[in-house]
């Protein structure tokens, strides 16, 4: 069935810029270049549910907000880990410690515990969606 999810641009925009084919033309040759406008559109559309899915994915939304930054900042799509290393000198030192511990927690050099970080992240997915929002 056919559907509509923001993702999806994201997704398609990622492979074009990013894929490399395991067997057969590269991406750029086979997928359909998602312009700029789509791709900010898609990021603007994707923050209220990726917001609304915070609690209990504190890390992953940091990640997220910080990926999407990034790609809303240079056009260019990373890893959440480098998207977090792009992003921490650009904040706070709270906020930096914060966004630091997702990355850290994403490659597994901390527990992903956020128990006693919890304010302090909701706080910073504020501030990063508004940074997203403001460079799109």
């Amino acid at each position: 069935m056919p559907g509509r999810d923001p993702e999806y641009s994201l997704v398609i925009a990622q492979a074009h810029q990013e894929a490399i084919p395991l067997f057969g033309p590269p991406g750029s040759e086979t997928l359909t270049d998602v312009s700029t406008e789509h791709v900010n559109q898609a990021m603007r559309d994707s923050l209220p549910d990726l917001l609304d899915g915070f609690h209990g994915d504190e890390r992953n939304v940091l990640l997220t907000l910080a990926r999407m930054w990034h790609t809303a900042s240079t056009g260019k799509f990373v890893t959440k880990d480098a998207a977090a290393e792009w992003a921490i000198p650009q904040l706070s030192g709270s906020d930096a410690m914060t966004l630091d511990h997702a990355r850290r927690a994403y490659l597994g050099e901390v527990t992903d515990d956020w128990s006693s970080h919890g304010d302090a992240a909701r706080e910073l997915a504020g501030r990063m969606s508004e940074n997203v929002i403001n460079s799109l």
